[in-house]
């Protein structure tokens, strides 16, 4: 059996988090009138609390204060149904969407499926509580939501649409070890997606009882979706073939027109498949209140990147950097610039560097805009940098023999090599460390 005990809860878990706040920090962020010191040794010394105060002060602008994390497992099935699965996943997923709409960091499917892959778990086993404790100190989550749900048919129906479902939602706060409340709903599947709303305020009353806004306003009709489309859609989700997942999903989208979440996730697919058109059409649909808004603002800036509308890239991924300023981010923004030979482009490929001085991506963009530009002397160490990284690269290679090779470049010409690009976004870590700056209240 798994064992946990309070005991595990050390200082380990804060230096972890400082070291991903490091990471995120650009190191030639500096204050206006900061006495730095000359010296590199002492350089980082000089320079590293401002580098947390300056970013702290964007964090807080950007995210709202007093945000919890929070990780929501799959809700298992005790009924004799095993077709209905879906809807453990799909409870799942309406929490975790409402605690972002109000504020909390809710770690997404592919971070729960990260945390258990890294802790050898099976996604459709039945865990211990020593066990879901452990996974959610993993990925650092200061909330727990597990629950079950039974689903029995009506007596003379044998339609599963008709029939009656009762779940329960259990909680643990991970930062005191203690059992938060059990929350119950009950009434006919078909209403499910009006049970799922109501188990979201309830919980949020507990998790932070300020984000919880009034029950009128929290269960507007407009949320509510119709079974149909909330099943389809969290097929898709689970579906492990592309085409299955695309029909699920375009199913849901069809089914309730106001439903956004599908929407994203067809975006997401058409990106993977490079049909950037279509991923543009259904990724347009998120509105700004949506919390995967940011997210698929970035993915818009890789879509239309695909289609060479650099106008457009630079545009999304500038909008990205404003709310989460993100070194993906600066590097993909830069990359547009750069298509666009836009003066901003070198300035913001230094600053995709500065916080993660040894990503070969950013020292290879880096490095081939500053040839480009015929400042060889660094464009060599850049490069010789990202060579080291990839040693059997042989575009780095080219670059590096023309840099060293003192090869000058006429003014306003094209891209010496396609810039590199970040495909994923890390808005939860994000999230996370802005969190952990913000004194709680």
């Amino acid at each position: 059996m798994d064992v946990i005990s309070s005991g595990d809860v050390t200082q380990c878990e804060n230096k972890k988090a400082l070291g991903r706040l490091l990471s995120l920090v650009p190191i030639g962020v500096i204050l206006p009138g900061a006495n730095v010191l000359k010296s590199p040794k002492r350089y980082h010394e000089s320079v590293l609390p401002l580098r947390v105060l300056l970013f702290a002060a964007i964090l807080f602008a950007a995210i709202p204060a007093q945000s919890a994390t929070v990780l929501v497992l799959r809700f298992h099935n005790n009924s004799q149904y095993s077709d209905l699965n879906w809807v453990g996943e799909s409870i799942s997923g309406t929490l975790e969407q409402e605690y972002g709409q109000a504020g909390q960091i809710a770690l997404d499917r592919d971070a729960r499926a990260n945390g258990m892959q890294r802790l050898s778990l099976n996604p459709d086993a039945n865990f211990t509580k020593a066990t879901m404790i452990r996974l959610g100190r993993s990925l650092d989550a200061e909330y727990l939501v597990f629950g079950t749900y039974d689903i029995k048919l009506t007596p003379g129906s044998s339609a599963l649409k008709d029939s009656s479902i009762q779940l329960t939602a259990h909680f643990i706060d991970l930062r005191k070890l203690h059992n938060g409340p059990d929350i119950s709903e009950a009434g006919k599947l078909a209403d499910l997606s009006r049970f799922k709303e109501h188990l979201a305020w309830e919980s949020l009353k507990y998790i932070d009882p300020q984000s919880a806004p009034p029950l009128d306003r929290f269960m507007a009709p407009r949320k509510l979706t119709r079974l149909e489309a909330e099943e389809s859609y969290t097929r898709g989700l689970l579906a492990t073939d592309y085409d299955q997942r695309q029909k699920w999903l375009l199913l849901a989208a069809n089914l309730d027109s106001g439903f956004i979440a599908p929407a994203y996730e067809l975006g997401r697919l058409y990106l993977d498949r490079k049909d950037y058109r279509q991923a543009v059409r259904w990724l347009l649909r998120v509105p700004p209140a949506d919390p995967r808004y940011p997210d698929a603002r970035f993915y818009l800036g890789l879509s239309a990147y695909g289609v060479a509308d650099f106008t457009s890239a630079t545009k999304y991924f500038r909008e990205v950097s404003k709310i989460m300023p993100l070194n993906e981010v600066y590097n993909n923004l830069a990359a547009a610039e750069d298509q666009l030979n836009q003066p901003a482009a070198l300035a913001d490929f230094r600053r995709a560097l500065d916080g993660d001085p040894n990503d070969p991506v950013y020292l290879f963009n880096l490095g081939a805009a500053l040839l480009r530009s015929n400042s060889f002397d660094e464009a060599v160490k850049r490069l010789d940098a990202a060579s080291d990284s990839a040693p059997s690269d042989r575009e780095i290679q080219d670059l590096l023999a023309r840099a060293q090779d003192r090869v000058v470049n006429p003014p306003g010409g094209k891209p010496l090599a396609p810039a590199r690009l970040k495909l994923k976004l890390d808005t939860v870590a994000f999230r996370q460390l802005k969190a952990m700056l913000q004194p709680k209240g």
